[in-house]
């Protein structure tokens, strides 16, 4: 079975996904975090906030391709032309974020269908809502057929409705449950990022998609040694 294959089963079956996102440029990395034992479903690569360029996400979806990993990249813009010249490097699926209605995810699904026209069922989509727009318009977005999950943006979210990048302000905290809740009950897959300690938490709060760094990884690690320091 294909490694989207697998994820979208995962998705479906309404199991929690592991989601890590590389932070470097290294096929290395992406082809060591496919070990069975690490437990993840699939990496990002990110190039939206992160140096990727062309080249090297072609070379690290090869690595996970290899390796039997879902490899998914986060868009720096949703336009079609950009869409179209990340499925041509070998990846399995698309993050994409800077969206505020439904009617431009439904262009996004459309444009998958357009690059992919034998095989997009096999394309994972992933959209983000992170921006009062967005949430306002969560209605519409849920109702867009073809879309695998919404991951919920919490900084930018919180950006949008005058909070200054803080998720932890009340306002922020119920936007992010709303979200949360009415995905969940239109029986769509929701997820956000998650920090060491709260994985647990945010699934017993209806997250499926869990998306975390691999830099918080290391510190993790850092930490178990003796020789860290505080």
């Amino acid at each position: 079975m294909k490694a989207s294959a697998k994820f979208k089963a995962r998705l479906r079956a309404g199991e929690p996904v592991s989601v890590i996102n590389v932070d470097y440029v290294s096929a290395g990395l992406v082809e060591f975090l496919a070990k069975p034992e690490l437990g993840v479903d699939a990496v990002m690569l990110d190039a939206e906030q992160g140096s990727p360029d062309m080249e090297s996400i072609e070379n690290m979806a090869r690595a996970a391709r290899l390796s039997g990993l879902c490899v998914l990249v986060r868009l720096f813009s949703p336009e079609p032309w950009v869409i179209e010249r990340m499925l041509l490097r070998g990846i399995d699926g698309i993050i994409v974020p800077r969206l505020d209605s439904a009617e431009q995810a439904r262009a996004v699904v459309d444009c998958v269908r357009y690059c992919h026209p034998h095989d997009a069922d096999d394309k994972i989509v992933v959209v983000q809502i992170e921006s009062a727009a967005a949430h306002a318009d969560l209605d519409a977005f849920l109702a867009v057929e073809g879309i695998d999950a919404y991951f919920i943006g919490p900084v930018d979210l919180s950006r949008s409705m005058g909070h200054q990048g803080d998720y932890a302000v009340a306002p922020v905290q119920a936007a992010v449950d709303d979200i949360l809740a009415r995905t969940r009950a239109a029986g769509r897959c929701v997820g956000t990022m998650v920090k060491p300690g709260d994985a647990d938490q945010w699934v017993e709060r209806g997250a499926q998609f869990l998306y975390f760094h691999v830099n918080d990884w290391l510190r993790i690690g850092a930490r178990s040694f003796p020789l860290a320091r505080s």
